[in-house]
């Protein structure tokens, strides 16, 4: 992969996922027992204004009432009946993706959870969502990235299905921790067997603001990247349908599906950030190139916290 006449072009990329920071900043707080744990955009604020109840929707602000409740529990119960209500009136697109997963509504990682919620729902209230990604790669005989294992999303995947995706990935549970979540997502995605899931290290992470494929959410993504050296002869293998196959895929040929991938989707869109990512961390683009600096900066551009 030629990293000099690429590095704009993969620039380009991350800014198609990185392009709601303006609407955030212009979005309404949302606020739980007086502090501001997301950013809410308009349409969403539309409907929960339809229960004052439970929500005070100002020009400012989105208000979780304090009636709801002094506890975690309690509030988490009150906006469980709205999110109920809202999914039988099938009037906001991204409920259709139910998952009865828990998310934790929290400001910081480390922060104690305001509420829980259904993680389908998450966007809704434009908090902070927490994922694990690890990319699976062969090396060369000099010990240089050869290829990368891509899976192929399954075809009855509520979001992106039949894109492509990382090795392993997933969105972090309430109470998990990234270690612990990313194993369990390699050993049930991919088949990854116990010597090669305390191989996983930890290689960083990306953090950008974009919009989820409905429109009617910020997705201000913080993900924490892992890295898999995969031995020669060892393939990985679909175990929970979350992913139908899985292809290795050389560097060459990556980036030239990257490529395309400007103008064809092609991957899940957050796994062609990560990969870009990869790319950079791995001396394929070049910080001789005109765009390096910019796709770094690009990469980060949102709070990490």
């Amino acid at each position: 992969m030629s990293s000099a006449s690429h590095a704009r072009a993969l620039l380009s990329i991350v800014r198609q996922h990185n392009n709601a920071a303006a609407a955030a900043a212009a979005a309404r707080s949302f606020v739980v027992d007086g502090s501001a744990v997301g950013r809410v955009l308009p349409k969403s604020a539309a409907v929960l204004s339809r229960y004052p109840d439970v929500f005070e929707v100002s020009d400012l602000a989105v208000t979780l009432r304090p009636e709801t409740g002094a506890t975690v529990e309690a509030r988490s119960q009150a906006v469980a009946t709205v999110l109920d209500d809202l999914r039988a009136a099938g009037s906001v697109p991204m409920l259709a993706g139910w998952r009865d997963e828990a998310f934790a509504v929290r400001s910081s990682f480390f922060a104690p959870p305001s509420l829980v919620v259904e993680r389908a729902a998450a966007g809704l209230f434009g908090t902070p969502a927490y994922g694990v990604f690890v990319t699976g790669y062969t090396e060369d005989a000099a010990g240089e990235p050869a290829a990368m294992w891509l899976g192929r999303r399954s075809a009855t995947k509520p979001t992106w299905p039949g894109l492509l995706d990382c090795l392993a990935a997933g969105g972090m549970a309430a109470g998990e921790m990234p270690m612990e979540a990313i194993r369990k997502e390699a050993f049930e995605e991919a088949g990854v067997p116990e010597d090669l899931l305390a191989a996983i290290q930890p290689s960083g992470g990306v953090c950008y603001t974009g919009f989820d494929e409905t429109g009617w959410a910020l997705k201000r993504d913080v993900l924490h990247t892992f890295d898999l050296r995969c031995p020669e002869g060892w393939t990985p293998t679909p175990v929970d349908g979350e992913v139908e196959s899985f292809t290795r895929v050389s560097m060459g040929e990556l980036g030239r599906m990257l490529l395309r991938h400007a103008d064809e989707a092609l991957f899940k869109p957050n796994v062609a950030v990560v990969i870009i990512d990869f790319l950079l961390r791995r001396g394929f683009v070049s910080p001789d190139d005109n765009g390096y600096l910019e796709l770094l900066a690009e990469l980060r551009n949102a709070e990490c916290r």
